[in-house]
Formats: C-alpha cells, structure tokens, sequence
C-alpha cells in the first residue's frame, strides 16, 4: 500500500461533544483513523467503545491542554505510531465577564487551553506533518473578527488563532503543510454550558453582564447543527488549496464583510443591540 491508498490518520481535539464530536463522526465515516481527545479517561473509553460499536475506526485519549506533560504524552504516543495526516484543533472553551473583574488565573487559563496548548501540541506534531504533506485546520470563532463584549478573553484567543493560523499558512507552504481557520458562527453545542461565568454581586457591570449573557446563550441554544461545520471541515481537509480562513453559519460571508466596510460606530451599535447593552 502507498500512501495514496492508506486512511488518513487524525487528530481531533475537544471531542466529546458539540462539533468536536461531529467531526470525529463525519471524518471516521469517510475512512479516516480518528483519535479524538476529551480530559476525562472514563469518558474517554466510553467514547472509544461507542465509536466502535457504530463500527466507526475512532478512538478517544485524554488531554489536558493546560498540561505540558499531557500534551507532550499524547504527541509522544502519535509520534510514536508514524504521525498524523491531519490536525484539527477544536478544544477550547470560553470565559464570560468584565474585563476588570476576570482574575489572571482565569485568564490565563483561558489562554493556556485555547491558544498555547494547541501551540505546543503543533510544534511536537509537525515533524510528521511535514513527511506526510499533512493539514492543519483550527476551529476559530467569527468572535476572532470582531470583540464580544463581557468576552474579551475568548475573543482575543480566538484572533490569535487565527493570526498563527495565517503566519503557519505562510511558514509550511514550501513543505506542502495546508492551514486553514475556520471560523464558525453561533452553533448548538456544549460550549454553552461548559463556560466560566465570572460575576460580582456587586458588580456595576452585572446588570449589563447578565443582559448580554442570556441574549448570547438564547442565540447558542438557538443555532445550527454542528454537523454544518464538520461538513465544511472535511471538505476543507480534502482540497489541494484551501481557502486561509472559512467563515461558516447563516450569513456569516456577508457578516464578515459588513465588518470591513461599516464605520466602528456602526459596528460597535450592532454589537450593543444584539447584546441588549
């Protein structure tokens, strides 16, 4: 067997649930071998004894991104089979609050999951990325286009997602490495339920906080299947020439060129409308 013929090997990140878990279902379905991370091990062999009982070739390993040694256990044992041919980084979760009021323990970690986990888990996997002409595709947020309020945080990873995304773009082209961002919109998922909310009884932020929280969680709850993301995943992973960021959800193409066209007033006043701020 050539390397033409054999399965794709991929890795996909936060895949317990939501569009994680689509992604592991969509991509094992079309022949890859799919390794799907989730933090707890339980959790994690009854994903594996699901998956294969639907007679999917998926299997589940812990990861912590916040753990260098987690994260340097599961490149070692990868590394260790021959590598991967695709890497989608999807885990992640939010945290929800006044900028002046998340604590840097909070944010940190909302950085150390989001952006420099997925960081250290690409450098130890890039070697085989580059023997196998691999592909990488980060799961971004359209929150990375424009700041959210009460989640600057999250916003912010989300922009240097896509910012690393767009410089490894350029950096592995020559060694025939694809990135791609994909940004998605509000899609129904666990990402709702699983944020950190940081509130204050005696905030002046929290009657805004809890306005804009329940309008972002109406519009969560409210969304598509995320099963329109792992579709535009897999598509993405099969072209020659992906395009660099993939904006995905209703009307997002036209949001994200509304963005670069209206004056921030306009912008920032959509933004506070949609947010009942």
């Amino acid at each position: 067997m050539n390397d033409s013929d054999r399965p794709r090997t991929t890795l996909v990140t936060g895949a317990g649930s939501g569009i994680g878990l689509a992604i592991v279902r969509r991509l094992a379905r079309r022949g890859d071998r799919v390794t799907g991370t989730v933090r707890d091990q339980a959790r994690a062999h009854a994903l594996t004894e699901r998956a294969r009982g639907s007679g999917l070739d998926a299997r589940y390993r812990t990861l912590e991104l916040a753990s260098p040694d987690s994260v340097a256990a599961l490149a070692d044992e990868l590394n260790g089979e021959g590598g991967i041919d695709l890497l989608v980084h999807n885990a992640g979760f939010g945290v929800f609050g006044a900028v002046e009021e998340v604590d840097p323990t909070t944010a940190g970690r909302q950085f150390a999951v989001n952006l420099l986990g997925p960081l250290d888990l690409t450098t130890r996997l890039l070697p085989g990325l580059r023997e196998r002409r691999g592909h990488i595709i980060w799961i971004g947020s359209l929150a990375g286009r424009f700041a959210l309020p009460f989640q600057a945080h999250y916003s912010a990873t989300k922009a240097a997602i896509a910012s690393v995304s767009d410089a490894l773009r350029i950096e592995l082209a020559p060694h025939l490495v694809r990135v791609t961002c994909v940004e998605p919109d509000d899609f129904a998922t666990g990402f709702t339920d699983a944020r950190t909310v940081v509130r204050r009884g005696t905030s002046p932020y929290l009657a805004a906080l809890e306005r804009c929280l329940g309008a972002a969680e109406k519009q969560e709850r409210g969304g598509p299947s995320p099963d329109r993301v792992a579709r535009v995943v897999e598509r993405a992973s099969r072209m020659r020439n992906p395009p660099a960021r993939w904006p995905v959800g209703p009307g997002a193409r036209t949001l994200c060129l509304l963005l670069r066209l209206l004056p921030d007033r306009v912008r920032e006043r959509g933004v506070r409308l949609n947010y009942r701020l």
